[in-house]
């Protein structure tokens, strides 16, 4: 497979230096997302295997491991340990293996029962490639999440004005609930749960100007009081902030 990142090594070294290992920044980081985890884990998933493609920092494997009891391992090419090993001491997680490994070029010789992947597909050309990729990881019978981003539609223009270095960064085309149909009649996966989710993305990943900074303030102030609520309810295609996506193999 070739090597189609759309980012390096050195960017998410760089984006995640700053600690993320407080157990409050973990559980509230994490548990929004406490009805799709329930989905994914549904049934007994006490001493069950979890992988996390792309998991550093390694919070959302802790807080995982802590609230379903299943035994995480993190797949990372980030050099840094340390806060890997530090978000499962975070959560009294005790029992865990790190893989420090390029998922293009490793090749595993273990299945799992449960594969996450968060906010990784989007950053590749070939998604399709990357995608098919997981489930090589994947035990028959298991489950497989996928989340990313969404950028397309009003949010596509709101990041060019005021987010455009971090837009760039993240591949548009694979934002789209068809991708993840294809991808499981590819595969005669069972689909469990396909949908856009969460309010409107308003934070931003650069320095603004004053321009980008009444545009910001103006999004912050109308979605977050108005329109967010409504959008965590009924997910728009055009609003709101990702798509999640979960399978089981059979």
């Amino acid at each position: 497979m070739c090597n189609s990142k759309l980012t390096s090594r050195s960017y998410w070294e760089n984006y995640y230096i700053k600690q993320h290992t407080d157990k409050s920044h973990i559980v509230n980081v994490c548990s929004y997302y406490d009805r799709f985890w329930d989905t994914f884990f549904s049934g007994d998933s006490k001493t069950k295997s979890l992988i996390e493609i792309g998991g550093f920092p390694g919070r959302y494997l802790a807080y995982l491991a802590s609230k379903y009891g299943v035994k995480p391992t993190c797949l990372d090419y980030n050099s840094d340990k340390a806060q890997i090993e530090e978000s499962f001491l975070t959560m009294n997680v005790d029992d865990y293996d790190i893989i420090q490994e390029d998922f293009i070029n490793f090749k595993t010789n273990k299945k799992y029962d449960f594969v996450l992947s968060n906010g990784f597909v989007e950053h590749f050309e070939n998604y399709d490639q990357i995608l098919d990729l997981h489930l090589s990881y994947l035990k028959n019978n298991g489950k497989l999440l996928v989340m990313i981003p969404n950028m397309k539609g009003y949010i596509k223009l709101y990041k060019t004005l005021v987010d455009k270095a971090n837009l760039d960064i993240h591949n548009l085309e694979c934002m789209s609930l068809q991708v993840f149909h294809d991808f499981a009649k590819r595969h005669n996966l069972k689909t469990e749960y396909v949908s856009y989710f969460g309010g409107f993305p308003y934070n931003v990943h650069q320095s603004l100007n004053i321009f980008q900074k009444i545009i910001f303030k103006t999004h912050h102030f109308i979605f977050k009081r108005f329109f967010n609520k409504k959008l965590e309810l009924k997910p728009s295609k055009y609003f709101s902030s990702g798509i999640i996506a979960i399978f089981e193999k059979p």
